[in-house]
């Protein structure tokens, strides 16, 4: 009798814990509470009071066959309208909340905490100067870490200059391209090119787009922490966040599909030619700017978590959206409207964006948009617009 007792403990004991890791994934599925429109592929909540905002996101995810990808508009309770427009993941499923793209220039939003959160440790200050981490660079005693942040440096736009890939005729060298592409360069090899160039223009004194100066930022996290800058973000942005779907440096992991649209002003018409794959590679540039993949659910996961304090304090906070010249700390103010702030990113064919807008109807507003391609990006801007016209913040 003591057996049978005893082994229905034990059925019981691995029936609960079944129902229990069952609801759990229910309730952790970012769609649970949505009505799913199979027609077009989307989610919505029912809420009368959110209506407006889930016809405008219907909207505009129906104006045309070029608006592809994944979609989320959310609050910091609520999820209004996921979307999965148009395309397809590498099983051949409709995309989702949970498909994985190449998130480009997202990922300097992310540096930009990892820089803050050692700030917030005393392990450096942003008015450290670049001498301090690169000794050997002349004009670094000239650019502060707050320079950086703020793309203020004078430091030009990519590490690795566009004349690198040209012969002696200006063509381009295509083996030396598939090198970097490939194996990519040291970091001796890319300070080396930095270092041995002049400043485009005196540090502090305007805005510049830098991918190099996010780079440099990743490389002071590596050498004040010991670690790579892939295992930093891991451990103390995407765990923290419950971005189970977010990887950085990583190849391989990406799950939706990407679609090459020929752009009219580059000479190389099939990029096949070059490269055997439209993915990015493990390019060491790439760190710290455009390496990080992720998908809309973990993206909302990363904004709720930095708006609400979790990843970074107050004063932090107030620094990431400092639009100083122009740019804050890897966010940008949408024109015209101080409570709505924007950064896009891009790679060789993939495109995002991740809005926020601070208002009173609904509170934190977040929306996030990410695509398989870059065709199609004038609808991306209309749906930001469109979304800050309607509810009607400054």
């Amino acid at each position: 009798m003591r057996k049978t007792v005893t082994a229905l403990s034990v059925f019981g004991i691995m029936l609960m814990f079944l129902l229990c890791s069952c609801t759990k994934n229910v309730s952790d599925d970012i769609t649970a509470g949505l009505v799913h429109d199979e027609t077009d592929n989307t989610w919505f909540s029912e809420d009368e009071g959110l209506k407006p905002l889930v016809n405008i996101m219907k909207r505009e995810c129906a104006k045309s066959p070029d608006i592809k990808g994944s979609y989320i508009l959310a609050t910091d309770e609520r999820i209004i309208f996921i979307g999965g427009i148009n395309s397809t993941d590498v099983n051949g499923n409709k995309v989702d909340a949970y498909t994985t793209y190449e998130i480009g220039s997202l990922t300097k939003a992310f540096t930009a905490v990892a820089i803050l959160q050692l700030r917030e440790q005393d392990e450096l200050s942003l008015e450290d100067t670049l001498d301090e981490y690169f000794p050997e660079f002349e004009y670094g005693r000239e650019i502060t870490v707050y320079q950086l942040l703020h793309m203020q440096s004078g430091l030009r736009k990519d590490f690795v200059a566009e004349e690198t890939f040209l012969d002696d005729k200006g063509a381009l060298d295509i083996e030396e391209f598939r090198r970097y592409y490939y194996d990519g360069f040291t970091d001796e090899e890319l300070l080396a090119m930095l270092f041995d160039d002049e400043l485009d223009f005196e540090p502090g004194t305007k805005f510049s787009y830098s991918n190099t100066g996010y780079t440099l930022l990743a490389m002071i996290i590596e050498k004040i922490t010991g670690k790579s800058y892939a295992e930093y973000v891991k451990e103390n942005i995407f765990k923290k966040c419950g971005m189970e779907h977010t990887s950085s440096m990583t190849v391989g992991d990406v799950t939706s599909v990407p679609e090459y649209v020929p752009d009219n002003d580059s000479s190389v018409e099939d990029p096949y030619e070059i490269v055997d794959t439209l993915y990015m590679q493990l390019i060491k540039p790439e760190r710290g700017v455009g390496d990080i993949h992720s998908c809309v659910a973990d993206m909302l996961s990363f904004d709720r978590a930095l708006i609400n304090g979790k990843l970074i304090d107050e004063e932090s906070l107030d620094e990431m959206f400092n639009i100083d010249m122009g740019y804050g700390c890897g966010w940008m103010q949408f024109p015209r409207h101080d409570n709505v702030f924007y950064h896009g990113g891009e790679t060789y064919v993939y495109k995002g964006y991740n809005m926020l807008c601070k208002t009173e109807q609904y509170g934190n507003l977040y929306l996030i948009q990410l695509h398989p391609t870059v065709a199609g990006d004038k609808f991306s801007n209309e749906c930001m617009r469109n979304i800050v016209t309607y509810i009607g913040i400054d």
